[in-house]
């Protein structure tokens, strides 16, 4: 019986990996969920005892719980720096962390109950977030300039229970929000005077429902496996609307032409990233190593229902790796690193075709934090990541598409507490 049990969980995971094929956003791994998964780099599939993030990376760790238990982790500082059409140094980033505007962002909120034999879990994550406002392009003759903010919240249940004495499976469910907005201006005037202006501006709002399926054994007395699959995403409903607009205007001989158009409530598609993780978590008596695997499978799709307005989305199989480790200093005094990549799942922006594209840039990243524990039932976490890179950006510019390099780094200060009972 023992096997059979095991059998049916894998074989349903294997079973469902070809309908985990729907990607929505260019770059996973930009935001790490949890208060101990972010200090070890995001490995959370093999990772058990942290509330805030057992559900989103793999809802069958809750039932390896003891008691109850409950963490949240909070970005209090976040500075997004993207700068685009400059070859720059990487070092100079840091140097800017502490200019412009940055923002507390709230990474996951999470609790487990203990029923019996069920865990009980409920989540709050924000897994993607980005932003930009400003010139892409600027020369005496042209200013291209680009607006767009890309964000989502998750809200969700988990249960998980036992298979046996050493495995266990769990279920989440998540309802998801995305808001999406971009704006891009590009203004040409000649030494003649002669104008050329083109703007554009398009929203989407997107509502899913996205279930994950997990499974977890202790293989031996140190090291735990897991393995999570993120199934595809349930429409529930996705609306969209693009403004564009044209002007010419000359002034020998003098003429003025215009064209627009303007959709509202556009049905658009909605997708979220399917996934297949694969975790192990080995624990020394002083020493925790956590590594995990996430493999997105490729998809293309547009992004309104009516493909003559819509943009055509490609996404390439991309996998992620992380890695990450805690070291128990003492009993009230623990520190945790990790390291992970980010690439993106999209091809390099082909500027033949007309349509705005999504940006590739691969990026890496390293997280950094320590734990400070009260009376063995509170922890505080203090610590932070960063995540960056280079790559290739489509952009409109003086009235054509041109491929402008991309440099983007993340910044995050990261706090969490965690209370067990």
């Amino acid at each position: 019986m023992k096997f059979v049990r095991t059998s049916l969980v894998w074989a349903v995971l294997v079973g469902w990996l070809p309908l985990a094929a729907e990607a929505a956003f260019s770059n996973y791994n930009s935001l790490l969920v949890g208060d101990l998964a972010a200090g070890v780099g995001g490995a959370g599939v093999a990772l058990v005892g942290d509330a805030s993030s057992m559900a989103f990376y793999n809802p069958a760790t809750m039932a390896q719980t003891h008691g109850s238990a409950f963490s949240a982790a909070v970005g209090v500082y976040k500075k997004i720096d993207t700068v685009y059409g400059q070859n720059e140094e990487p070092t100079k980033a840091p140097l800017r962390v502490n200019q412009g505007f940055f923002r507390s962002l709230p990474a996951s909120t999470g609790n487990v109950l203990t029923l019996g034999s069920y865990h009980l879990g409920l989540s709050i994550v924000v897994p993607d977030y980005d932003n930009f406002k400003g010139d892409v392009s600027t020369t005496l003759e042209n200013t291209s300039s680009l607006s767009y903010v890309d964000e989502s919240l998750w809200v969700g249940g988990a249960v998980a229970s036992d298979i046996d004495e050493v495995s266990s499976w769990g279920v989440s469910l998540y309802y998801t929000a995305r808001n999406f907005q971009r704006t891009v201006s590009d203004k040409s005037v000649d030494a003649n005077q002669n104008t050329q202006q083109f703007s554009q501006e398009k929203t989407l709002t997107q509502n899913t429902l996205v279930a994950q399926l997990g499974y977890y054994r202790q293989v031996t007395d140190a090291l735990g496996a897991g393995v999570v699959l993120r199934m595809p995403a349930y429409r529930v409903a996705a609306r969209g609307s693009l403004f564009q607009t044209y002007t010419d205007v000359t002034t020998n001989p003098p003429n003025y032409q215009s064209t627009s158009n303007n959709f509202q409530d556009l049905q658009a598609n909605a997708v979220i990233p399917g996934k297949l993780g694969f975790g192990l978590a080995y624990q020394w008596p002083s020493f925790l190593l956590s590594t995990e695997i996430d493999i997105y499978p490729g998809v293309s799709y547009f992004d309104f229902l009516d493909e003559a307005w819509a943009a055509r989305v490609e996404h390439r199989t991309t996998t992620n790796f992380m890695i990450g480790g805690e070291y128990e200093w003492n009993e009230w005094f623990k520190i945790r690193s990790g390291f992970f990549t980010n690439f993106s799942s999209h091809p390099d922006p082909d500027p033949g075709v007309l349509a705005i594209q999504e940006d590739k840039v691969d990026m890496l990243g390293f997280s950094a934090s320590f734990l400070l524990i009260a009376g063995n039932k509170i922890g505080y976490t203090f610590g932070g990541y960063y995540v960056g890179g280079r790559g290739r950006s489509l952009q409109r510019v003086n009235q054509q598409p041109q491929i402008l390099v991309k440099t983007q780094h993340v910044f995050t200060m990261l706090v969490g507490t965690s209370f067990f009972f």
